[in-house]
């Protein structure tokens, strides 16, 4: 057992399975102790309660390994359901240090094939849930002084053409990293992003649904053969252990991408080209000018995000 960590207390939302159960065994393995916060749903698809299973499995195996935890099945999407996940780390060890949000959902439909129901449950359980949790643990790290908060994203944040609501909800979580950054600085607390990549239950819902999904080590491989491998969820959890100890204390704001072996920081988001008028813009000016100093080829980049044969 490390002790970066030691005495510290961290909630972590999705942690019953994948990258979420990653990251609450290495931040208990650091001597934290840990809320695994985990609805327990039976389907990457659809929001419904599932049981305690996942979130006391992985309580046991940090139990067993000399840790603390305790579960917690809450539905983050509610606002009720973030207050008592942080309630939890309260109730059981007295204090919250940190905050990790992994819980989430997608549906694999394009736009216009989307219910109304799935919209909102994907927006929900992500965007909803990050601010559920985040609110509720900012009310306790405030008078405090100090916190540290990690929210997950996604690289379907670019548009994956097939995951509108899900894509849109992770772009969304980027923009709420920023916000949350800016308010709580003044407060000692940072708030951080990762893009994780890794095999899980919903990279094999995606692949599968490409056609994907691989029995060989690789981008696509299955869930249950990733262990050991670039692909391995446990291979998220050490940059979130780092963004969640005092050797990142001046990291704020920031978002990483992590694939396998692999950390990428994201540049800030910038403009690439500009145009400038004497005087308000009217059609012919722009008639005129765009095409040569903005362009005429100006189309969405390719998303590199497996997409159902049509």
């Amino acid at each position: 057992m490390g002790t970066h960590l030691e005495g510290q207390v961290a909630v972590v939302t999705g942690g019953g399975r994948g990258i979420g159960r990653g990251i609450a065994l290495a931040l208990a393995q650091q001597g934290a102790h840990v809320v695994v916060a985990d609805y327990g749903g039976t389907a990457v698809e659809v929001r419904v309660a599932g049981s305690s299973e996942p979130a006391d499995q992985v309580v046991a195996e940090i139990v067993a390994a000399g840790g603390e935890a305790v579960a917690c099945a809450e539905d983050v999407a509610t606002m009720a359901g973030g207050r008592r996940v942080v309630e939890a780390a309260l109730d059981n060890f007295g204090r919250l240090d940190g905050l990790v949000c992994c819980a989430g959902i997608t549906v694999q439909k394009y736009f216009w094939e989307l219910e109304e129901a799935e919209w909102d449950d994907v927006i929900a359980v992500h965007m909803k849930g990050h601010f559920s949790c985040a609110q509720a643990a900012a009310k306790v790290m405030m008078p405090q002084g100090s916190g540290r908060m990690v929210f997950i994203s996604s690289g379907a944040f670019a548009g994956a053409p097939n995951l509108p609501s899900y894509g849109a909800a992770k772009a969304g979580v980027l923009a709420f990293t920023w916000s949350c950054a800016y308010a709580l600085e003044s407060y000692g607390i940072n708030t951080n992003c990762v893009v994780p990549s890794a095999a899980t239950r919903m990279s094999d819902s995606i692949y599968g649904g490409a056609g994907v999904l691989s029995d060989q080590v690789g981008e696509t491989v299955r869930s249950e053969l990733a262990g050991g491998t670039y692909r391995d969820p446990a291979n998220i959890a050490p940059l979130v252990v780092y963004l969640m100890g005092d050797q990142a204390r001046d990291i704020n704001g920031q978002i990483f991408r992590i694939a396998g072996y692999q950390i990428d920081h994201m540049a800030g988001i910038t403009y690439d080209r500009t145009m400038t008028n004497d005087a308000p813009w009217d059609l012919d000016t722009l008639i005129a000018r765009f095409p040569e100093e903005m362009g005429t080829e100006l189309k969405p980049p390719p998303v590199p995000w497996p997409v159902p044969k049509r």
